[in-house]
Formats: structure tokens, C-alpha cells, sequence
């Protein structure tokens, strides 16, 4: 894909090519700078906020609080209050006697009715007497509220001085929140019944109403057990919270830690914000539909698109000129250039501007003056050329390796192995004939791989303890037009058998594959291997130092290589002390189309 797109795009005229390119450079910053502004301005309105919904939190609370400590103190005040103390001294229990009863009711109310008067918050009240019976003072619903009152709970009022706030009870099919406070005689503390105030889950909620952007918001009172227990609309009361507002469990969990949130309800974003309110272990959350939060953001987006807009067709129209002005000088200087490939290396190119392409036309005009001395350069490289192949041809018998090998063939004759002598003579004379290739310096790969092979043949007669050899390839790969310069495998070989045995048996392998167009030679040993600082230097050598007049060393190789098939060819090497050296020959399959059929 990614070959077939710049083929497409290399097809297009240079012109094209700048403007899309600038098009899209500039877009695609545009849109950069378009999304992060967006995403920044959007998190700094959602932060700002959550700022003001917790100032809105914090505000509920003390409106709560505040509504939750008057109760309190009417509540206080009532289980102090002489009067009703000695009515209840008088009836430690409710009067059976109708006349009585409505005496201790009369004096009972007329003493709340004093204190409380006519409280918004308290909806209705009554008192427990001693046995947990109800006085029915000022209601009669309060008989709803018993069975909400455990016997244990009622039993702890006896001694338990403490403010007590319960609820929501469903009262008259109407949540109901209750407060109740033990009334005690002060002068020997004996319990004498429970004052009880009625409270609507809706004067609770109130403290919701009123505020800035209420409509758009919902709040919650939940429990330690995250159950609602009062809402903005007094819905999804005695609910789980995250069940009624369709949030996860671990969704609620981080909302739990952070008190913070944004949670996705019914495909909408939602912004939680959590308060505590520790008074009565219960927590306020402030629920608020991110769409809401973002509708100013919306008019900050449609400014964003039409400065974009605008931006990009500014964008196009300077990218017109700005191709114009650089496509035009450059088409005239290709129209000399093309000239000049005709063989005409007498023009100039003249350009008036100053500015960056004037450089490119003065090089040009230098160009065409150093041609001829280029060409001269290039006649002297090849007579270079001409010269190291005769100190190649000169220098690529080994005469140590003629006295070893002669060596071991009157070895092999003395122990009567003619036969394995024979072949060993057979070797060593088709390995000369090869290396002397006639004279040529350029030879077909499959000589060179048939010259390495009887070299190493020869050479595992000598070390046949301590040395295995293999040459791996697929003939049908190789053609006869596949040629490689003579003694490039060979002496890499042979760096084997001079530094990397040891006491243990070396394997050498050579491998010949494939890669795209190319050919990958590996010779590779598990000998001694080189050590970093040797490697380093043997690889800075490599790609610095050139050939050597009389080298078959690793930079003569390479530096043969890059002459024949240029500067993207040449040799690698990789080793490990302890584990092997492999060195790796890319050159082109076929490689070059040489004249004289191989010769320089």
C-alpha cells in the first residue's frame, strides 16, 4: 500500500505535489490546533463547573444542616420543657379515661404549640409514653411509624439522651423522615417518654430547590449503603443509587474515592459530584448532563469551524502562489538540465532572484564547468580500476596455503590414503584454476561458491577434528548472469580458519538467500568470536578505511563491492566472544552489466 500510494503520488507533477502537500500540512495543523483548543476549552468549562456544583454542595449542606439543627433544637427544647415533663409525670402512660386523655393531650399540645409554633419544616408530632404507647396529641398517623420502630431501638431511648433522626418512612403512602428525642425527668433522670417530629422527605428536598441551573441538575441524599433517601424530585427514594441512576459498580467505587466522576447513563455523559455530609453519615451527589455543561461550548465550536474554514482558504490561495514561485524556476532550470543530458554541456541557467533556488542555479552553472573534469576523474578511477586487478591477480596465491595443503597430500600418501589424496590434488588444482579465472576479475557466483567449497574441502582435511562445513543454496536461484568479484568468499572464509578455532569443533556455514532483488550471502562460525572494542574497530575499517593495493581483507572486499555496485552495497559483520562471528555480502542479483565481460 504504502509503495503504491507514493508511486501515485510521484506521477503527479512537482506543482500538485507542493500545493496538496502544503494543503495538507496546514489542515491537518488546523485540525491539531482545532481539537486541542476544543478539548482544552471543554475541560476548563466541565472543571469550572465542578467548582460551582461543589460551591452548590457545600451551600445544600449548610442549607441541610441548617434545617436538621432547628429541628434539633425544637426537639431539645421540647424534651426540656417543664410543662410537658410534668404532664408526663402525671401520665406515665397514655390515660385509658377518654376525659383524662384529652386533658394531658391539651395540656400537651398547647406546650408544643408554644414552642414550635407553626414550623414549615415540621409537618406533625407526637409523644411515646413509657410503655411505647402513642398520646395522639396533634396526629393520629404515627401509628404508621411503629412498625419502623424496633423494640430495641425503642428500649435504647430509655438511656440514649442523643438526637435521633430516622427515615424516610412511607407515611400516608408519603416519605416521612422522623425526629425523635428521649424526654427524662431532671431531677432523677427517669425516662418519660419520647418527643417525635414528623418531617416530609419534601422539606428536605427543598434545600435542593432554589439554586442556580436546579432544572438542569439532580440531587441525592443516599446512606452509607448508597440508598436514596431524598432527591430533587423526591424520585427513586428507598432505590440504590447507582441501580435508580444506572451507574456500575466500579463507576460508583471511583465516585466513592474521588467524589468525582463522569459516567456514561443511558448513552448521555453525566457529571457526579459527591459531599459529605457527616452529621448523619449521609452523602449529597449532584448529578449534571455534560451536554449542558458544554452549551456555551457549542458557540466556542461554531466560532473554531469558521476560523478553520477561513484559515484553510487563506491556507489554499498562499499555497497557490507559493507553488507558482517555486515550480516555475525550477521547471526552466529542468528544461536546461534536459539539454544538457542531449550532450549540450555548454549552457548556463540564469535566475535574477536571490533567494534559495539562486544557490541551486550557480550549482548548476559549477556543474557543467566541472564535468569535464568529473569525466577525467572517472577515466583515472577505471585505470585505478584496471591496476588493482593486476595486483589482485598478482597476489591471490596464498603460498602458505599451496605449502599446507601439499603438506597434507604427502601425509594422506604416506598413511596409503590415495584415493582421499587424489581428490585432495583434484581440489587444490581446480581451486588455482579458479582463482585464476583466465585473468578475470569479475566471475559468475556459482565459480566463486565452487571455489570456496574446494577451498574449505581442502582445509577439512587438514582440520577434520575440529572443523564441519556446509554451503546452503538453491541452484535454481542463481543464473549465469548473477556474477560477484572474484575472492570475496573465499578470504572471509579463510579469516575462519586463522582466528576463530579453538579446542572445540567450529561448524562454518555458508548460506545464499534472497531478499527482494538481492542477493544475501551469510558466512557465519560458532568459533571464538571477536571481542566489542576488536569488532568496533573492525566495523569503523570497514565503512572508513579503503581498499588496500594487496588486501583480501574485510574493507578491500566491501570497498570492491561499493566501486562495482555502489555506496547501498558492501559487507556486515556481527560477532560474540564465545559464540561466533557472521559476516553478511549484499550485492544485486545479476549485479552489473560490466563490459568486456567482467573486466574493468
Amino acid at each position: 500500500m504504502k509503495k503504491h500510494i507514493l508511486s501515485i503520488f510521484s506521477k503527479i507533477s512537482l506543482k500538485c505535489r507542493l500545493l496538496i502537500t502544503y494543503l495538507l500540512l496546514s489542515s491537518l495543523i488546523l485540525l491539531i490546533t482545532s481539537v486541542s483548543f476544543y478539548k482544552a476549552s471543554r475541560n476548563i468549562l466541565i472543571e469550572r463547573s465542578t467548582r460551582s456544583s461543589q460551591q452548590q454542595l457545600s451551600l445544600i449542606t449548610s442549607n441541610l444542616k441548617e434545617k436538621i439543627d432547628h429541628i434539633s433544637d425544637y426537639a431539645i427544647t421540647l424534651s426540656i420543657s417543664s410543662t410537658i415533663a410534668d404532664v408526663l409525670k402525671e401520665n406515665p402512660t397514655v390515660p385509658e379515661n377518654e376525659l383524662y386523655r384529652f386533658l394531658a393531650n391539651s395540656d400537651l399540645t398547647n406546650q408544643v404549640q408554644r414552642i414550635i409554633g407553626l414550623h414549615k419544616n415540621i409537618c406533625a408530632w407526637d409523644i411515646l409514653d413509657t410503655e411505647n404507647n402513642w398520646f395522639h396529641s396533634s396526629t393520629t398517623i404515627t401509628d404508621e411509624l411503629t412498625p419502623y420502630l424496633s423494640e430495641e431501638f425503642l428500649e435504647s431511648l430509655r438511656t440514649d439522651l442523643s438526637f435521633h433522626f430516622l427515615g424516610p418512612f412511607i407515611i400516608e403512602e408519603e416519605p416521612v423522615f422522623a425526629a425523635l428525642k428521649s424526654i427524662t425527668n431532671l431531677d432523677n433522670t427517669k425516662y418519660l417518654g419520647t418527643v417525635v417530629l414528623l418531617i416530609k422527605e419534601s422539606n428536605i428536598s427543598s434545600a435542593f430547590q432554589e439554586l442556580p441551573d436546579s432544572n438542569f441538575r439532580n440531587f441525592y441524599i443516599v446512606d452509607e449503603n448508597n440508598i436514596i433517601l431524598s432527591s430533587s424530585f423526591s424520585e427513586g427514594i428507598f432505590s440504590s443509587f447507582s441501580d435508580f441512576a444506572g451507574i456500575s459498580t466500579d463507576d460508583l467505587k471511583l465516585l466513592e474515592k474521588n467524589d468525582t466522576q463522569t459516567v456514561s447513563i443511558n448513552g448521555s455523559q453525566m457529571l457526579l459530584i459527591r459531599k459529605e455530609y457527616s452529621d448523619l453519615n449521609w452523602h449529597i451527589i449532584n448529578q449534571i448532563p455534560l451536554e449542558y455543561l458544554t452549551l456555551e461550548h457549542q458557540t466556542i465550536l461554531k466560532y473554531i469551524i469558521f476560523i478553520s474554514f477561513f484559515l484553510l482558504l487563506l491556507s489554499f490561495i498562499l499555497s497557490i502562489l507559493c507553488t507558482k514561485t517555486v515550480t516555475a524556476p525550477i521547471q526552466r532550470l529542468a528544461s536546461k538540465m534536459e539539454d544538457a543530458s542531449q550532450g549540450n554541456l555548454g549552457i548556463t541557467a540564469v535566475y535574477s532572484s536571490n533567494d534559495e533556488l539562486s544557490v541551486l542555479y550557480n550549482q548548476f552553472n559549477r556543474m557543467m564547468k566541472q564535468i569535464q573534469q568529473l569525466l577525467n576523474n572517472i577515466y583515472e578511477e577505471q585505470n585505478a580500476k584496471q591496476k588493482m586487478e593486476i595486483q589482485l591477480l598478482q597476489s591471490q596465491i596464498n603460498p602458505h596455503f599451496l605449502y599446507n595443503t601439499l603438506s597434507t597430500i604427502k601425509s594422506l600418501v604416506e598413511l596409503d590414503m590415495n584415493e582421499t589424496a587424489v581428490k585432495a590434488i583434484s581440489a587444490m588444482s581446480s581451486f588455482y584454476r579458479n582463482s585464476l579465472s583466465k585473468g578475470q576479475f569479475i566471475i559468475p557466483l556459482t565459480q566463486e561458491l565452487l571455489l570456496t567449497e574446494q577451498y574449505l574441502y581442502i582445509q577439512n582435511l587438514r582440520y577434520m577434528e575440529f572443523v564441519e562445513y556446509e554451503i546452503l543454496y538453491d541452484p535454481c536461484s542463481i543464473d549465469k548472469q548473477t556474477v560477484i568479484p572474484k575472492l570475496t568468499i573465499q578470504p572471509i572464509v579463510e579469516n575462519i580458519f586463522v582466528h576463530a578455532l579453538s579446542n572445540r569443533k567450529c561448524h562454518i556455514s555458508v548460506n545464499i538467500c534472497m531478499e527482494k532483488e538481492d542477493f544475501i550471502i551469510s558466512v557465519s562460525d560458532d568459533g571464538t568470536g571477536i571481542s566489542r572494542e576488536r569488532l568496533t574497530a573492525i566495523q569503523q575499517s570497514i565503512k572508513n578505511c579503503p581498499a588496500s593495493s594487496n588486501s583480501f581483507g574485510l574493507p578491500s572486499i566491501n570497498h570492491r563491492i561499493e566501486l562495482l555496485y555502489g555506496k547501498e552495497y558492501g559487507i556486515s559483520i556481527d560477532s560474540q566472544p564465545g559464540i561466533g562471528t557472521t559476516v553478511k555480502i549484499h550485492f544485486p542479483k545479476g549485479g552489473k552489466q560490466l563490459e568486456n565481460s567482467g573486466h574493468y
